[in-house]
């Protein structure tokens, strides 16, 4: 196995290529491999390339897509994504083991430094390096690595067109402190030198406003790559005219839609009581926490559709903070979980945007993306009610275009019969619904052995709980 791979996303980059690939020989001769994903050059680049990696792979234009497909087939444990103008430290493996020898689960980057040395690029570097430290967000240039184990449980970079590496920054910094490589990368000036130092730390600045306020990452892109003319003026990109500022969701494919996450609080003993005879009170409070991170991480890097939390006592609890923005935590409402689920779809459709929503768990492992985004495909399409079958009888998952209070009503939770009465109800109250594939959730110690089956894996340690 290798002890390294470095996977470098490229596009028309002939005229540099071949030097950049050089300078990563040694490397390849320390047991290194490069993997080179290119975006549909109309140059040669990949002609170029071929001698100087270990793969070269053909993909669709764009930074997140092709460093997944690039990750997808690299073979070492250690993942560097570096850009094709970016120049590693001779021994950047050296450096990267040593960082990740203490854990399997790390992230970080370097300091980076400009190649063309003055004042001015000097604290331009100085200032990107201090908003990273700060802000726990790297940048693309400053050569972003990855664990495997990590990268896989939060299901790799979201695929948006641009800000990828702000957006999986966002998620990695709730699962572990980032590591800083004080080695520093060196990399290009060739976009200040085309378009100007002042325009482009102004439009750079601007970029990453509209995204923070919610503009369109598509969008942004077709104003960031270097095929546009010249930087657009700052006072004019901002008009409401250009189409950069929509709705603050337009980043999503259900943007009026919500995905209602039902969590406990993290509190010891009250969390998962029937595992605990197999895992012990520690066991059962750390595979809570560890499920309720994995689907907050899945469901921040899959911008299906804007999400939140609905926790049982305390909406200002570290851990939830650690997860989700606070506007977004609710408290569930007293009473058995169909007065919750009840109270909480009333009060997410009586918001005007939301036109659907989802109310899931946290502790159904096997929910994933695509399953997801089908249940809100049905929604879409018209369903009055999406249901997520259980193995144990009731449901992981439901879905609703409206609220109705009586859907929740003289159901008997907590038993088999909770689906098919709820079937049942649907259809006196005159509603369509669908029932989608059955999925098994994480509530008996036999549903243990299963997590070993995900894909992901669901990142805890029995044994460390055990102790």
């Amino acid at each position: 196995m290798k002890v390294l791979s470095i996977i470098i996303p490229v596009l028309n980059e002939q005229e540099s290529i071949t030097v950049r690939l050089a300078a990563l020989q040694q490397l390849r001769s320390h047991g290194c491999e490069v993997i080179l994903v290119d975006g549909g050059s109309a140059d040669d680049t990949v002609t170029l390339a071929q001698p100087l990696v270990d793969q070269v792979l053909c993909s669709k234009k764009g930074r997140a897509l092709q460093m997944n497909e690039g990750a997808a087939v690299a073979s070492a444990n250690i993942l560097l994504f570096l850009h094709a103008d970016t120049e590693l430290p001779e021994v950047a493996d050296k450096l990267l083991i040593r960082a990740v020898s203490q854990s399997a689960n790390v992230w970080g980057w370097f300091l980076v430094k400009f190649r063309k040395q003055s004042l001015v690029f000097n604290m331009i570097s100085r200032g990107m390096n201090w908003r990273a430290s700060l802000t726990h967000i790297c940048t693309g240039d400053q050569a972003l690595f990855i664990t495997r184990n990590l990268f896989e449980s939060i299901g790799g970079f979201p695929e948006i067109p641009l800000m990828e590496d702000i957006a999986i920054s966002k998620i990695l910094r709730r699962r572990a402190r980032p590591k800083l490589i004080r080695s520093p990368v060196f990399t290009s000036t060739r976009r200040w030198d085309n378009h100007g130092v002042v325009k482009t730390v102004l439009f750079m600045w601007w970029l990453r406003l509209l995204y923070f306020l919610g503009s369109n990452p598509g969008q942004l892109a077709k104003h960031y790559y270097p095929q546009q003319a010249a930087v657009p003026s700052v006072r004019a990109s901002l008009s409401t005219s250009s189409g950069l500022i929509p709705s603050r969701n337009s980043n999503y494919a259900f943007p009026n839609s919500r995905i209602l996450v039902f969590a406990k609080d993290p509190v010891p003993g009250k969390v998962k009581t029937r595992l605990e005879p197999a895992i012990g009170i520690k066991g059962s409070l750390h595979l809570h926490r560890a499920m309720i991170t994995r689907i907050c991480n899945l469901l921040g890097a899959s911008y299906l559709a804007p999400w939140q939390l609905w926790v049982t006592e305390n909406i200002s609890h570290e851990f939830f903070l650690n997860h989700c923005n606070k506007k977004d935590i609710y408290l569930q409402k007293k009473g058995d979980i169909g007065c919750k689920m009840a109270d909480a779809a009333a009060r997410t459709l009586a918001n005007s945007v939301s036109a659907s929503l989802l109310i899931i768990g946290s502790d159904c492992p096997s929910i994933d993306k695509s399953y997801l985004k089908a249940a809100l495909e049905q929604l879409a399409g018209g369903i009055d009610v999406v249901l997520g079958p259980a193995e144990d009888g009731g449901y992981v998952l439901i879905g609703l275009n409206a609220a109705n209070n009586r859907l929740f009503s003289d159901i008997d939770w907590g038993t088999d019969r909770v689906l098919v009465q709820t079937l049942a109800r649907a259809r006196e109250l005159g509603l369509s619904s669908v029932c989608m594939d059955v999925l098994w959730d994480l509530d008996r110690p036999a549903d243990l052995d299963r997590l070993e089956e995900l894909d992901p894996p669901l990142l805890w340690d029995e044994e460390e709980c055990l102790r």
